[in-house]
């Protein structure tokens, strides 16, 4: 089945995962359920690598691509979020069903605005274990103004976007009280809008978290994500633009809590991307790109419904290919 860019295709798609949601939600009509709201304010001094940047962790979505022409420019961003959440039991034990809407809308910089939108269904089994399953949708992404070269070599300037769909299963096994395993496993689309279509890609993914807690007041998350990200081959036959890849993504994630109302967390990623063009013309042959980050964020609860946070977010990318390293910051306030 081919989920292609068009708005009728991701109507359906949308209109699948509504349904799945509304008849889950008839089946916990007695049960449980919350609202969150939540705002964040950042500066970024590159508009261009700002959602990767802030998509670059194990519960996001790592792998989006990245941009080819990046240093676009500072803007003031603003997220609002809101998520939807209902628990109930059944005859396997707890049941939770959450749906997730949220965006990023740039100040100047609007073409970079875009919405973000998940489902989460959750099973927890007497046997300690928790299953989930995600749906992941991001719509229309604006990537970048790229340059277009057609097979005759003619080249044109236009708008590079993008739609955005992964399907999630984690197993979550408890080992101890304090040590839990993770394993995840991804299958995703990114379908380009015209005249990229020969950069269509189809990927999958695979890799384990453990999340520990160390002591009362310390957890500690890390993971590893293997990735392999297959451009449609009919489709990018006399382009030599083929954005195929592998992927090693992996991360740490540290949390202290400070005092009673002040926590910390702090997060290092990494990741290799090596490009898998045979095409010795391509742009991308024998390319490599090795990117790091590092964030620190502060969470002060003001009351038992209110938190206010800030943070501060340092990365940078190396394509083996380019001169120098492409260097990104974000500062927020939630």
């Amino acid at each position: 089945m081919s989920l292609k860019r068009s708005p009728l295709g991701n109507y359906a798609i949308a209109k699948q995962v509504a349904l799945v949601f509304l008849l889950l939600c008839t089946q916990l009509a007695h049960a449980d359920w919350r609202a969150k709201l939540d705002t964040n304010s950042y500066f970024t001094d590159d508009v261009a690598l700002f959602s990767v940047s802030r998509r670059f962790s194990l519960k996001d979505d790592p792998t989006q691509p990245s941009v080819d022409h990046p240093q676009q420019g500072s803007d003031f961003v603003f997220e609002p979020y809101a998520e939807i959440e209902w628990t109930g039991k059944n005859n396997w034990g707890e049941l939770l069903v959450s749906l997730d809407a949220a965006g990023y809308l740039f100040s100047q910089k609007t073409e970079y605005s875009h919405g973000l939108y998940e489902l989460e269904i959750s099973q927890k089994l007497p046997t300690n274990t928790t299953t989930r399953f995600e749906y992941n949708w991001i719509p229309e992404l604006f990537i970048d103004k790229n340059k277009f070269i057609q097979p005759n070599h003619n080249a044109t300037e236009n708008d590079e976007t993008l739609s955005s769909h992964f399907w999630g299963l984690q197993l979550d096994q408890a080992l101890t009280d304090n040590l839990t395993l993770r394993l995840l496993s991804r299958y995703g689309l990114r379908n380009y809008d015209h005249p990229f279509e020969h950069r269509d890609t189809e990927f999958w993914t695979l890799g384990p978290h453990i999340e520990w807690q160390i002591t009362p007041v310390a957890d500690l998350l890390v993971g590893y994500h293997y990735e392999q990200g297959t451009a449609k081959p009919w489709v990018a036959v006399g382009y030599a633009d083929d954005v195929s890849y592998i992927n090693h993504y992996a991360s740490a994630e540290l949390k202290l809590r400070l005092l009673e109302k002040l926590t910390a967390n702090f997060i290092f990623d990494y990741e290799k991307v090596s490009f898998t063009s045979t095409n010795a013309e391509d742009e991308h042959y024998l390319a490599e790109e090795n990117g790091y980050q590092g964030e620190i964020e502060l969470l002060y609860k003001l009351s038992q419904n209110v938190a206010v946070s800030a943070g501060w977010q340092h990365g940078q990318r190396k394509l083996n290919i380019e001169p120098q390293a492409i260097k990104n910051n974000n500062l927020w306030l939630g």
